[in-house]
């Protein structure tokens, strides 16, 4: 979708989260169907009334995000779980048990949806996404305003998602009115998405925080069959993309045009003197750390003056996943 001109030049301002009046604000403001960036566990999120369509329609113009791309729902409670889709008794089971465990956080279920939701929420999909998230200061919002929110990434479409307020100014400065700070996101990559089929086999549509280790003590976790049209929000192969292109490599790989280029190391590196520009996603081989700061040093690494980014693969076990998941989409037509 192309930039439209017709959107307002705003004076976007940052309040902190534990300002007195950020909760109300933020609640105030998308109750009038305003758009409003917030901090979630994941990365932050550009917030709309998921029950107004004009909201939702700005969501995808302010990001630039194609229509058939869907959204996911933020509740305020489970009882939106029963409201928003209709589920049979066997997938009912595993949704319920799947809720008491990982619930309010990093999870969001694919489910079947009911007739209270937009078609425009859902690119017309016959699924919904739903996720109660567990970020203090999202959740009081949500509570205060009694809706659900849509809350994509509060970045431009196909960009590195934001994991600090200043990343969401940089993004979406002057097209939206508020901005609540509530410091570095905790995780710094989104939710894992799964989709609950039959009650006895879970389809992994987006790796993320939560593990496959973890979803198959409930059920058997299959993968997603990728061909044909998007089923579930952040399936486009080309995504979190920074300016200058991205390329993996394997661990103390040196490519030819290295003395130009920055490289992001998985742990420490022996050849840091060999590159213009250097960080490490985690000096100690620690993949959590790499996923928190996977999204910001991309960020940092498109600052530099590097013709492009050299990113060491870290390994795919648990979260792991989920980082390399990221990195072959930011890497997408230059690996």
């Amino acid at each position: 979708m192309s930039r439209s001109s017709s959107l307002p030049i705003l004076n976007t301002e940052i309040v902190p989260a534990n300002h007195p009046s950020a909760i109300e604000r933020a609640a105030n403001l998308l109750a009038v169907g305003e758009l409003v960036a917030v901090p979630t566990e994941t990365v932050y999120g550009l917030a709309g009334n998921g029950r107004d369509d004009r909201a939702v329609a700005t969501i995808f113009q302010v990001k630039e995000r194609p229509f058939f791309d869907p959204l996911i729902l933020h509740l305020p409670d489970n009882s939106w779980v029963e409201r928003l889709s209709r589920l049979d008794a066997e997938q009912e089971k595993l949704v319920t048990a799947l809720i008491e465990r990982f619930w309010p956080g990093p999870l969001t279920l694919l489910l079947p949806k009911s007739e209270r939701v937009s078609d425009l929420v859902t690119a017309s999909l016959p699924t919904v996404a739903l996720r109660m998230p567990a970020n203090p200061t999202l959740r009081a919002i949500l509570q205060k305003g009694g809706f659900p929110v849509a809350a994509p990434s509060a970045n431009r479409f196909g960009r590195v998602s934001p994991t600090k307020a200043q990343h969401v100014l940089e993004e979406l400065g002057s097209k939206i009115p508020l901005i609540v700070d509530d410091g570095p996101t905790k995780l710094g990559l989104e939710s894992t998405i799964v989709e609950p089929r039959g009650g006895n086999k879970l389809v992994l549509h987006r790796p993320g925080p939560i593990g496959e280790a973890d979803l198959a003590d409930f059920a058997p976790v299959e993968a997603p069959d990728l061909k044909g049209s998007i089923k579930a929000p952040g399936q486009t192969p080309s995504h979190y993309a920074p300016n200058k292109p991205v390329r993996l490599i394997e661990k103390g790989q040196v490519p030819a045009d290295s003395p130009e280029a920055g490289l992001l190391a998985w742990g420490q590196s022996s050849q840091a003197s060999q590159f213009r520009a250097v960080y490490s996603l985690s000096e100690s081989g620690d993949l959590v750390e790499a996923a928190s700061r996977l999204f910001s040093l991309l960020r940092a690494m498109d600052r530099e003056t590097v013709t492009a980014i050299y990113v060491e693969k870290v390994p795919e076990t648990g979260i792991g996943k989920a980082i390399m998941n990221r990195l072959y989409r930011a890497a997408e037509g230059t690996r």
